[in-house]
């Protein structure tokens, strides 16, 4: 992955940290994550990739009991989660493409992320995250669903975008193992807002 973008991304981000950590942190947990968790194992092991400063998702999963590894680029969204001290959680500064872990997990959320990954290695994501999860492992992420890479605005602060097509990223789960549970195109709901894409997946 490009070493410019991710750094790029990782200074903006520390930036706007605590931006981020008052208005994301007073935000009500996603209904589609609540909904997702229902279809885990009990104390299931997930990966929350790009989990921010961990409110509220992080700490949402924390509270029913679930293991939870979180990485981001950001030392500063970093410190903030760490600072939370979660019981059974752990926080990594790390991009998901570099990640590594000798445990599969149950389980990989992306919410918001993986469009900041750089247009030359979105295919790489749907590989990467089919080595991190068990057979019968959940994914489920948003995303942009035009074949582009931009920049884009937020907090007064510049950030990289990209994405593959929506039928791009279909070839790309199903070349990698996945069967696409739902894929739901211009996605809206209270908690979450809209996104072009809330895909979710299993490893077979």
């Amino acid at each position: 992955m490009n070493e410019d973008i991710i750094e790029k991304n990782a200074k903006a981000y520390d930036k706007i940290s605590d931006e981020w950590q008052t208005v994301r942190g007073a935000m009500p947990m996603n209904e589609c994550i609540i909904a997702f968790c229902k279809i885990l194992p009990q104390k299931a092991r997930i990966l929350d990739a790009g989990c921010g400063t961990g409110k509220p998702v992080d700490s949402f999963l924390n509270g029913e009991g679930y293991q939870v590894i979180g990485i981001d680029v950001s030392e500063k969204m970093i410190e903030k989660a760490r600072a939370l001290k979660l019981k059974n959680a752990r926080f990594e500064k790390c991009d998901f493409l570099n990640y590594e872990d000798d445990t599969p997990f149950d389980a990989i959320i992306a919410f918001d992320s993986l469009w900041h990954i750089d247009l030359k290695n979105q295919h790489k994501i749907y590989k990467k995250a089919a080595s991190l999860l068990k057979c019968g492992g959940l994914f489920i992420f948003t995303h942009g669903k035009t074949h582009d890479e931009r920049e884009g605005e937020m907090f007064g602060q510049t950030f990289c975008y990209a994405a593959l097509d929506a039928e791009e990223i279909k070839d790309n789960l199903k070349k990698n193992s996945f069967k696409i549970l739902t894929f739901l195109e211009n996605f809206s709901e209270p908690t979450t807002g809209t996104r072009d894409l809330l895909v979710t997946a299993k490893k077979l």
